[in-house]
């Protein structure tokens, strides 16, 4: 195997691990009482941006596992939109 072949392989074990993980979070925010807490949940656990963006190749990755919350929270959202409304 080639360098390139371990590097294509590297991105593809990347981007399935982005969406397990995408997924995961979904899972560990539906445990909270209300979807509007799960919303919540993961806005909490969000990392934060450091103050100053150069738009290096750390805090770009810093900003793709910030969309991975954001990705959660739009499963979440999703799943919310899908449910019957309650009647009283």
């Amino acid at each position: 195997m080639t360098m390139q072949d371990d590097f294509i392989e590297w991105q593809k074990e990347t981007l399935k691990a982005i969406e397990l993980w995408t997924i995961r979070l979904k899972n560990e925010a539906l445990k909270q009482k209300t979807y509007s807490g799960a919303i919540s949940f993961l806005k909490r656990s969000k990392p934060d941006l450091s103050g100053c963006f150069k738009g290096n190749t750390d805090e770009l990755f810093r900003e793709t596992i910030r969309n991975i919350f954001t990705d959660a929270e739009k499963l979440v959202r999703e799943e919310a939109l899908k449910r019957e409304v309650e009647h009283e």
